[in-house]
């Protein structure tokens, strides 16, 4: 079994030592411990919806017009043999 824990060490606590006694119990397991360059993070992308959101300026688009309108093509696509 592989698990991947990405935490910072103050959440290193008694709590997360249960719960990997408890997952791995009569097991031998490794640690490995590792710094996260901070440009790692940047390709989350929740953090990148979050950094589009705050660079969007609702101004730049008219209030009258569907910005989304000619996002999907609404052919009725391939034909399909069955």
């Amino acid at each position: 079994m592989y698990t991947l824990y990405k935490l910072s060490p103050t959440d290193l606590n008694e709590n997360f030592l249960q719960a990997l006694k408890l997952l791995f119990s009569g097991k031998t397991i490794e640690v490995s411990v590792r710094e996260i360059p901070p440009t790692n993070e940047s390709t989350d992308i929740w953090q990148a919806i979050q950094r589009f959101r705050q660079q969007m300026n609702p101004a730049d688009f008219p209030a009258d017009e569907d910005i989304f309108a000619a996002v999907r093509d609404r052919s009725a696509g391939r034909e399909v043999v069955l």
